[in-house]
């Protein structure tokens, strides 16, 4: 690539990371109201756009803690959905790096990621979930994978944790996998739908809504790693968690709004994997 070009293309990354920002916590606290700016990765039961209205279970979050914020500390926070970023690495990148804003969607909590960014309290527990077409045979071990699902690749989402997982297939049980990568888990599912001889690996969430679609695909009854939590995530500059901190505790996620909130967006199956 030439120097130029790459000049230009940072450029215009630097430059739309540069058009996303709001308040801090501090300016809202200080003057009585002000701007949450979200950055999301669609996902649908999560956060989405439906006919110009934002929809999903962090929504209604986002909405409650925006109720809660004006009851306990007399602040009116508006939230600014400021930009949709369908590569996820994309969207981890400009959250990383761009003061105050929140990246909305599924993020699993990690030690590493905890070196680079801030996060909200969970907000959802996660199962890491072995996905494949309807067809594929099933598989009862992990340590039976490379014989069941011989030939067959994977590909998972570029930037995501589960190309850790991917890799431990592969070098403990599957040596021949070839792995490849995606910007998201929507574009991942539509290959395979069309591809028998393909897997992957994704969270929760992400089945449940395949499934709502009737895409071709099944969960195998496998696990894949331990149960993570799911977060918001703000930059290391951020104030944010603060106030976040406060009203997220583990007694909201028992309440029964929050559960509500569940079965209206991912239905009664996810409460009743995740209790």
């Amino acid at each position: 690539m030439r120097l130029s070009v790459f000049i230009l293309l940072l450029v215009s990354h630097i430059s739309m990371a540069q058009n996303y920002g709001g308040d801090s916590w501090a300016t809202v606290n200080s003057k009585g109201s002000g701007k949450l700016a979200v950055v999301y990765y669609p996902q649908a039961g999560l956060i989405s756009e439906e006919g110009g209205k934002m929809k999903g279970l962090c929504v209604d979050l986002l909405d409650d803690f925006v109720a809660y914020v004006q009851a306990k500390h007399h602040k009116k926070i508006t939230i600014d959905y400021q930009g949709e970023e369908k590569v996820f690495s994309e969207f981890l990148k400009v959250t990383q790096t761009t003061p105050n804003v929140l990246g909305v969607t599924y993020v699993t909590v990690t030690e590493e990621r905890k070196k680079v960014m801030k996060f909200t309290p969970p907000f959802l527990s996660n199962q890491e979930t072995l996905i494949t077409h309807k067809d594929a045979p099933a598989v009862d071990h992990l340590k039976n994978i490379g014989t069941i699902l011989k030939g067959y690749s994977i590909k998972i989402i570029a930037g995501s944790v589960h190309q850790k997982y991917a890799e431990q297939i592969k070098r403990e049980n599957m040596p021949q996998l070839a792995i490849s990568t995606g910007p998201s888990g929507t574009e991942i599912l539509k290959e395979i739908s069309t591809n028998p001889k393909l897997f992957t690996i994704l969270d929760f969430t992400e089945y449940v809504d395949a499934v709502r679609k009737q895409i071709p695909v099944k969960r195998q009854n496998v696990q894949i790693g331990p149960i993570q939590d799911l977060a918001f995530c703000m930059s290391k500059q951020s104030d944010w968690d603060e106030i976040w901190n406060e009203f997220l505790t583990p007694e909201y996620r028992k309440s029964e709004k929050y559960r509500k909130f569940i079965a209206s967006n991912l239905g009664g199956a996810y409460l009743s994997v995740f209790k």
